[in-house]
């Protein structure tokens, strides 16, 4: 296919990069300015349950359903459930000679490493790309500014952007689509997320240290172009 290198499994050049941070701290943002700036795939794992949850299947299909009502409520979805997800696209992703971003997947420890028999989303990454070429980002804010960033955020029903505060249009800036509030981003719901995010992910991450994935921590506070220009010097980027 002219004008695409595709790289295939474990070569050195491709990257699997997850970024981690509290609600508001820009994961989604940075993970979508590695894709738009340096190729990579984003997988919004977040997103990606979340049209699921919302589509017209979810509405009676049971497992879709429960898993709709813990997303609502603003705990994890079942892990065995988002972990079967996860790895499928990632195997499909680097399979296509990509490299890979995600935004606050895995959540879990059981996502992350699994159980038993079953693998984790780390074993995954690891046979599809390599351990070393695995970066973890931990994006810094106070709870304070996470709580501002998401109470009131808008974001498009069609394409999930968020609405600029800057930006005053009644529709999104985009494609024009209708712009709604997240189930998520209303204070109670967010206190709960950010309590969930300091039991959950941070094990996660002293885990992935111990078995010899880079990770990088990165201020989230400043502007995201500032914020980009530090993730992109940790993951020595070049364009």
């Amino acid at each position: 296919m002219a004008g695409f290198l595709l790289l295939s499994y474990n070569d050195p050049m491709a990257k699997a990069v997850i970024v981690y941070g509290p609600p508001g701290s820009g994961k989604g943002t940075q993970a979508e300015l590695l894709e738009r700036n340096y190729g990579f795939i984003h997988f919004d794992t977040g997103r990606f349950l979340e049209s699921l949850l919302r589509s017209e299947k979810a509405k009676t299909d049971p497992i879709l359903m429960r898993e709709k009502a813990l997303f609502d409520s603003g705990k994890l979805c079942t892990p065995e459930w988002v972990l079967s997800i996860a790895k499928d696209e990632a195997t499909r992703i680097a399979g296509a000679g990509f490299d890979i971003v995600f935004s606050g997947s895995p959540r879990t420890m059981y996502e992350a490493f699994g159980e038993g028999a079953t693998k984790g989303l780390l074993e995954t990454l690891t046979g599809v790309y390599g351990k070393e070429n695995i970066n973890v980002i931990m994006l810094r804010v106070a709870d304070e500014t996470s709580i501002k960033r998401n109470s009131g955020r808008l974001v498009c029903s069609v394409c999930g952007l968020p609405k600029l505060e800057s930006v005053s249009l009644p529709h999104c800036a985009l494609c024009a689509g209708d712009m709604r509030t997240r189930s998520l981003d209303n204070v109670d719901v967010i206190k709960v997320r950010l309590t969930q995010y300091r039991e959950r992910t941070f094990p996660i991450v002293d885990a992935m240290k111990k078995q010899g994935v880079n990770v990088f921590e990165v201020d989230g506070e400043p502007l995201p172009y500032k914020v980009h220009a530090e993730v992109v010097r940790a993951l020595k980027l070049i364009k």
